[in-house]
């Protein structure tokens, strides 16, 4: 029995003897706080960085699991190696929270943006090309506005040319008719004038070189010497007839 006995104790201390040395090797002391020195951290897709922390004591133990993320797909934790946490981004972008958690021991909570940096790169050019061809849109559609303008500015003094020249026609043509009707008022006055001059010219030589005979008695010239039997009546010109008062026979000059 005590041989038993004996044999169970010694088995009970070689494998406390175990325990210690597999603590010694593989444990530590236990934690008792623990900062992530980042507060902020930006990452590209598939990009791999290192954490530095900070806890004590220096030589506790710690795990990768108690690590935490608030989202799945977009981080990983890689490692724990000489004071740095090994993460790396996936292919997803977006934002997740890191602490670390185990029992009471909590560390300050940090974000990590993952950015694809290529994908991001391309939606600036896409916006850049499409700003771009807005502004050349727009510098397009102003040149032709302007253009346009332009040329009605050229078409309205072309027409108010084309008026101003028609104008000027016009009263070029009223011009001349008003002076062609003067004329033709004057050559119709002068005419009527000359007319006129002419029958009064005419009429005074007819009346100087007319010959009229006037009686011994009485004050009636006669253009006939028989008339009103007359008796050897004298021959005057109508011009000395009319001198003395002679007056035109009724008979002769009806």
């Amino acid at each position: 029995m005590k041989r038993k006995i004996f044999k169970g104790l010694k088995f009970l201390g070689i494998g406390f003897i175990v325990l210690i040395v597999i603590g010694m090797i593989f444990g530590g002391e236990s934690l008792n706080k623990i900062h992530i020195d980042s507060k902020h951290l930006k990452m590209d897709v598939n990009e791999e960085k290192e954490i530095a922390l900070t806890f004590s004591p220096e030589d506790a133990h710690l795990s990768i699991d108690d690590f935490q993320l608030n989202h799945d797909g977009i981080v990983e934790i890689k490692d724990i190696k000489d004071h740095q946490l090994i993460i790396k981004s996936l292919k997803k972008s977006g934002d997740v929270t890191l602490q670390y958690k185990n029992n009471n021991i909590k560390s300050n909570a940090i974000t990590i943006q993952v950015v694809d940096q290529k994908a991001l790169a391309a939606l600036e050019k896409q916006k850049e090309e499409e700003a771009k061809e807005k502004a050349e849109l727009i510098a397009k559609e102003k040149a032709e506005e302007e253009a346009k303008e332009k040329e009605a500015a050229k078409k309205a003094e072309e027409e108010a040319k084309q008026k101003e020249a028609a104008k000027k026609v016009e009263e070029e043509k009223q011009k001349k008719a008003s002076e062609q009707k003067q004329n033709t008022t004057n050559t119709s006055s002068k005419t009527k004038s000359n007319t006129t001059t002419s029958t009064k010219t005419t009429q005074t030589h007819n009346e100087t070189g007319s010959m009229v005979y006037i009686p011994k008695t009485g004050k009636k010239y006669h253009s006939n010497p028989n008339c009103s039997n007359m008796k050897n009546p004298r021959q005057v010109s109508i011009t000395e007839a009319k001198r003395r008062h002679y007056e035109p026979c009724k008979k002769c000059y009806h």
